[in-house]
């Protein structure tokens, strides 16, 4: 696929006119967001590698790698908070790719995506994975895998099984699975406190004083990154048996430790000066809301009808403290006097769309608020000359242009998770079948297929060849949990 060229400005402001009316109750606008917007910017030769699925962490705004020798403006002269990682090569963000790869193919259908997604595992595999302990390296630095074993954070340890586990997902390759399992060991061996059942930052002390820190992602990434996705797709027995009571030992730690009854927030640490404050450390609506949208699919997958009722309400608060009315958008954190942040980041943007999409599709919540949330997205966040989305905006949602759209904390995970869950509730809403595609092989024994989180009938199963792959188009109908519990009461 070619890269997009650099437009006029009058062209620009069509397109820019265009997506404000695009209508995110349609399946197609998502699909097109994910083809048009976001998969251009990833199948652009600078994001492949070198060696392809050697993903890079950084890349210039016009798509191309960052190159020391000779950096694009935007590199040449970071902030502060980027200038020292530029050395850096972050597995978190190879395996990110990786997931945005195999949901734009999971969308598509398109065969070379997956190649992608596949050459990124191959190559995580080989050179982050220590195959003697089960862990991951965090990132290389000239080439070494860095920090030792123990240092490394349980949060990059989570993502690092992201990429492993969205290809898994999707073709049940049971040598990606068996590196899943090992590193999902290592992470709960080491790093679980055995008392409170929550995840440690880090499993060894240095003097640093990275061992004291009490995070709430230590924790929520495990469910975020992997858990969750995969659990439902692992073959019945004490595995699979074994993860679902992992996720809700670590949905009841989670709530213990860091949420706060009164407000209804999730901290995003404990043990800190300012760990109850407006300007504490993750205590933000992005958190919060993945905190509750997490526990809800949890609670969903061992039918805890407590839990998802808890989840559920919590969501509610948290979106209606985040919607601001006079914008139709969503705001970022909750400021010491009451008040929300006007200014948006992309991926709490991200994160408040999906739980109120996913409420609307299977709560029967107003859809609203998401219908509005996803214009003002469509229209603002994405970058029209280049490709993918601008990571913060102010209260106008003018970019600048010069904020990097990838580096070490940002890549193809949330923009692709929010197409697919788009997609996804669109289709539902409209009461209109989903059609997403897998890699499966052959078997004689129909694997558990579900459309990407949710519980859903298969309707129809197409198969395909193309090369040396099978290939599944499978039409899913999701049920709202409204109409699974009026069944379930009627038998």
């Amino acid at each position: 696929m070619s890269f997009l060229r650099p437009l006029g400005l009058s062209l620009l402001a069509s397109l820019s006119l265009l997506a404000s009316a695009a209508d995110p109750r349609l399946g197609q606008t998502w699909l097109d967001h994910a083809k048009q917007d976001l998969l251009p910017w990833w199948t652009h030769v600078g994001a492949q590698g070198e060696p392809i699925g050697r993903f890079p962490t950084f890349r210039c705004n016009d798509g191309s790698a960052y190159r020391s020798e000779a950096p694009c403006s935007e590199l040449a002269d970071p902030p502060a908070w980027i200038k020292p990682e530029l050395g850096r090569q972050y597995v978190r963000m190879q395996s990110r790719q990786i997931y945005a790869y195999a949901m734009g193919f999971h969308l598509t259908g398109d065969i070379k995506l997956l190649q992608l997604a596949e050459a990124g595992v191959r190559d995580l595999r080989q050179r982050a994975l220590d195959h003697r302990s089960g862990s991951a390296a965090s990132w290389f630095e000239n080439g070494k895998p860095k920090p030792a074993i123990g240092l490394r954070t349980s949060q990059d340890l989570s993502y690092a099984a992201l990429g492993l586990a969205s290809v898994y997902y999707l073709t049940r390759d049971a040598q990606v699975l068996a590196d899943l399992i090992r590193l999902k060991q290592h992470i709960f061996n080491t790093y679980q406190d055995k008392k409170t059942g929550l995840i440690k930052w880090v499993a060894k002390d240095d003097g640093s004083g990275e061992a004291e820190r009490e995070e709430l992602v230590a924790t929520l990434d495990q469910l975020n990154a992997y858990l969750i996705l995969v659990t439902p797709a692992l073959p019945e027995g004490p595995l699979k048996q074994r993860w679902q009571n992992d996720i809700a030992q670590l949905s009841k730690a989670m709530i213990a430790r860091f949420h706060d009854p009164a407000t209804g927030q999730f901290w995003g640490t404990r043990g800190a000066a300012d760990s109850e404050s407006a300007e504490g450390r993750h205590n933000d609506y992005g958190h919060t809301i993945k905190a509750y949208w997490m526990l809800y699919l949890g609670a969903q997958q061992n039918q805890d009808a407590a839990l998802a009722e808890f989840a559920r309400e919590g969501m509610r608060k948290v979106l209606t403290q985040a919607w601001l009315a006079d914008t139709g958008s969503w705001g970022e954190k909750r400021l010491a006097d009451g008040s929300s942040s006007n200014r948006k980041s992309w991926w709490i943007y991200a994160e408040l769309s999906q739980a109120a999409a996913t409420l609307a599709m299977l709560e029967g919540d107003a859809p609203e608020r998401w219908h509005d949330a996803s214009q003002w997205w469509l229209a603002h966040f994405v970058d029209r000359q280049h490709g993918e989305v601008w990571g913060s905006l102010p209260a106008n949602g003018q970019s600048d242009g010069r904020q990097l759209k990838q580096h070490h904390w940002k890549n193809g995970f949330h923009s692709m998770e929010h197409a697919l869950i788009g997609y996804l509730s669109a289709q539902t809403l409209a009461k209109q079948a989903s059609r997403l595609y897998f890699a499966l092989p052959p078997s004689r024994k129909a694997p558990t297929l579900r459309p990407y989180l949710f519980d859903a009938t298969v309707l129809k199963v197409q198969q395909q060849r193309l090369g040396q792959r099978n290939i599944q188009q499978v039409d899913f109908q999701i049920m709202p949990q409204r109409n699974i519990e009026k069944a379930t009461v009627a038998q």
